[in-house]
């Protein structure tokens, strides 16, 4: 028979420990990946860039093994809204067996602009697995001042 050492039990520890299982996980899922235990992290949202110019906002999204058939973009209301769907097949035949594996899901991604926008001028460009999107911005409202007479 084997002797087992005791060791206090720590409920302290036990909860930090599955706080940090939460947050890893949390994070994960946050960056737009799901983890897959056979394939490792696998693609689910697009990961973003975002820069601004003094004309422009430009938007950078990672979009890999995906044509520019499989998404969409849009702009409404300040709101910029890159939607896809990626079916991916992979298919193997040797002398002794056939292996066939299907990956499907749908993804979706919205981002707030910080300025208005010329909906007119907006272009997008996709090459490489990198969608690139330029947004010119409108010019700044002036304030105007006014003044109101007391009585």
């Amino acid at each position: 028979m084997a002797l087992i050492p005791w060791r206090e039990i720590n409920p302290l520890a036990e909860l930090r420990s599955e706080m940090d299982s939460v947050f890893d996980h949390f994070f994960d899922l946050a960056a737009g990946h799901e983890f897959d235990p056979w394939e490792g992290f696998v693609f689910k949202t697009p990961a973003v860039d975002m820069e601004e110019t003094d004309k422009e906002i430009i938007v950078k999204a990672e979009m890999p093994g995906l044509e520019p058939r499989d998404f969409q973009i849009s702009l409404t209301d300040n709101i910029l809204t890159i939607k896809g769907e990626k079916n991916e097949e992979k298919k193997e035949e040797k002398k002794n067996y056939h292996m066939i594996e299907r990956r499907h899901g749908s993804f979706y991604r919205s981002i707030i602009l910080p300025y208005d926008v010329k909906v007119d001028k907006v272009e997008a460009n996709y090459s490489k697995g990198i969608l690139e999107i330029k947004l010119p911005k409108t010019e700044p409202k002036k304030a105007k001042k006014i003044t109101i007479p007391v009585k």
